[in-house]
C-alpha cells in the first residue's frame, strides 16, 4: 500500500468513515471521558524562604498565589517543575475528622449500675 502524503488525508479519511455510517462521539460520552480522566488539582503554598514569590509567581492559566494561605493549581508539568525547583510546595490536607472523632471510649467514664454503687 502506498504512503499517502496528501496533507488533507486525515479530513478525507474522517469524511469516508462518516459516509460509511461511523458516528462521532456523543457529547455525553465526551463529558464522561473528561470527568473520568480529570487530574485532581493540588493545593500549593510558597516554599519556606520563597515568600517573595507570592507577588511574582503565576500559573500559565492565570491563577496567582494569594497574599496569605494556599491556592489550588492544576497538577501539570508547570506545577511539577515549580515543586522540583523548590519555589512551591504541596500543602498537606488537614485531618478534620481526627479532632472531631475521639478514639472509641477513650474519654468516656464508665457508668456503674445502682447495684455496683
Amino acid at each position: 500500500m502506498p504512503i499517502n502524503i496528501n496533507p488533507f488525508y486525515k479530513g478525507q479519511a474522517q469524511a469516508r468513515q462518516a459516509s460509511l455510517g461511523r458516528k462521532a462521539a456523543s457529547p455525553e460520552r465526551l463529558a464522561m471521558l473528561k470527568a473520568v480522566n480529570r487530574i485532581p488539582p493540588v493545593r500549593v503554598v510558597p516554599a519556606a524562604g520563597r515568600e517573595h514569590l507570592r507577588s511574582v509567581l503565576t500559573h500559565p492559566n492565570g491563577t496567582r498565589l494569594r497574599a496569605e494561605g494556599s491556592v489550588e493549581w492544576p497538577n501539570d508539568r508547570y506545577t511539577q517543575r515549580r515543586i522540583a525547583d523548590g519555589d512551591i510546595k504541596i500543602e498537606e490536607p488537614e485531618e478534620k475528622n481526627a479532632e472531631a472523632k475521639p478514639a472509641h471510649g477513650s474519654q468516656h467514664a464508665r457508668r456503674g449500675h445502682a447495684s455496683e454503687a
